[in-house]
C-alpha cells in the first residue's frame, strides 16, 4: 500500500478522517477481502469494521488496521465518540443511502463532507503490488499460449472462453479478472462481444480479451490473430496490421510526464491517417490494479499526467460492423525514464 495519496488528502482538505465502504479500498488498505464493512482512516491510525461473518478472519489477517465488530450500533457509537467535524468519502463508490447514514451518525451537513476519488488513492503502485500484477499477467499469457493449442475448426467461442478460464485457475489464478471475451469473424466487430456458440472457421479473425486475478490484482490483455489461413480475407490483414502499429506507437510513447490524452491521440491519429477514424470506438486504455478498469483513464478527455508507478493499458482497436475488427491490448508500468511492457517477454 502506498499511503502518499492518503496523506495528501489530509493535508489538502484538513479532514479528520477518510471513510470508505468500498471492497476495493478495504482490500488495498487492509489486504483482506470482505463483502461488507467500513474502513475509517485517520491521520495516524485506521479502523476496520466487519460483521460477525468476518471478525475472526479479519482479526487474524488484516494489516494496517485495528479491527472492530460491526454489530448493533457499534459504528455509530464509535463515530459519536470520535466527534469528526469534517470527513472525506469516496464519491466513486459511496451509495446515496450510505452517505445519508454517515451524515446521520456524525450529525454533519454536506458542507462537512469532501468527495474524493477512491481510485486515485491507489494510482501509484508499490513494488509488491506490481509483482502481483506481473504474476497475474504471467498466468494470463501462459494460459493463452495453452488455449491456442486447442483451437480447431468447429470449436465455439464459449468453449474457448471456458477452457481459457479453467486453465488460468489451474495455473494459479484466484479466478478470471473479468468474463473473457472470445470472438470469431464478424463477432470481432463488437468491442465487448459476449461469447456465443459461433463456430471457428479457417480464415476467421479471432479476438481474445482475457486476464487472471492474482492475490487481488488483475491482468487485462487482448490478442487478435487470423486463424490458419491469412489469405482468405485481405481486409482482416489490413485492419490487424494498422491496429498492431497503432498499439506499438502507443506503447512506445508511454513515459512519466506525458499526458494520458497524448497516448490516446497518438494511437487515434495513426488509425485516422489510415482512414479508419470512425471505427475506433473506445478510449485507448485505462489504469489497472485491484479493479480491471481504474484510474487513470487513457482517453482524449484525460488531463492526468503519467507518473512513475502507474500501471496502464494501451488498447487501440478498429471495429467494422458486418466485417470484423481487431484490438491489441498490453499492460505497461510507467518507470522513471519510460515504460516496461509487462505483458510482452
Amino acid at each position: 500500500m502506498n499511503s502518499k495519496k492518503i496523506l495528501d488528502i489530509f493535508e489538502m482538505y484538513k479532514v479528520d478522517a477518510i471513510i470508505s465502504e468500498s471492497p476495493q479500498t478495504r482490500y488495498w488498505y487492509s489486504e483482506i477481502s470482505t463483502t461488507d464493512g467500513w474502513l475509517i482512516i485517520e491521520p495516524k491510525s485506521a479502523t476496520l469494521f466487519v460483521d460477525g461473518r468476518y471478525i475472526e478472519y479479519a482479526t487474524k489477517n488484516a494489516k494496517n488496521v485495528s479491527v472492530q465488530l460491526l454489530a448493533n450500533n457499534s459504528l455509530q457509537q464509535w463515530l459519536k465518540d470520535k466527534k469528526f467535524q469534517k470527513i472525506a468519502i469516496e464519491a466513486d463508490y459511496l451509495t446515496v443511502q450510505n452517505k445519508i447514514k454517515i451524515k446521520d451518525m456524525l450529525k454533519i451537513g454536506d458542507e462537512s463532507i469532501i468527495p474524493i476519488n477512491g481510485q486515485k488513492l491507489r494510482i501509484i503502485k508499490t513494488e509488491e503490488e506490481i509483482l502481483k500484477i506481473q504474476k497475474a499477467i504471467d498466468i494470463s499469457l501462459e494460459s493463452f499460449d495453452k488455449v491456442q493449442l486447442f483451437l480447431k475448426e468447429g470449436i465455439t467461442e464459449k468453449e474457448v472462453q471456458h477452457k481459457l478460464e479453467y486453465i488460468m485457475v489451474r495455473s494459479g489464478a484466484e479466478k478470471e479478472a473479468f468474463d473473457s471475451i472470445v470472438a470469431f469473424g464478424e463477432s470481432t466487430a463488437e468491442p465487448h462481444h459476449h461469447s456465443s456458440n459461433k463456430k471457428l472457421k479457417k480464415g476467421d479473425i479471432v479476438t481474445i480479451d482475457f486476464g487472471a486475478k492474482f492475490e487481488g490484482f488483475c491482468a487485462d490483455i487482448t490478442r487478435t490473430f487470423i486463424f490458419e489461413d491469412q489469405k482468405l480475407n485481405p481486409k482482416y490483414n489490413e485492419i490487424l496490421e494498422i491496429v498492431e502499429e497503432a498499439a506499438r506507437l502507443g506503447r512506445q510513447a508511454v513515459r512519466p510526464g506525458i499526458k494520458a490524452s497524448e497516448i490516446d491521440d497518438i494511437c487515434r491519429s495513426y488509425i485516422t491517417s489510415k482512414g479508419y477514424s470512425n471505427f475506433f470506438l473506445h478510449s485507448t486504455g485505462h489504469g489497472l490494479g485491484i479493479d480491471v478498469h481504474e484510474f487513470p483513464y487513457v482517453s482524449k478527455l484525460s488531463d492526468i499526467v503519467l507518473e512513475e508507478g502507474m500501471v496502464i493499458t494501451v488498447e487501440p482497436g478498429i471495429y467494422i460492423e458486418g466485417i470484423g475488427g481487431a484490438r491489441i491490448e498490453d499492460d505497461l508500468l510507467v518507470t522513471s525514464d519510460g515504460a516496461k511492457i509487462l505483458s510482452r517477454k
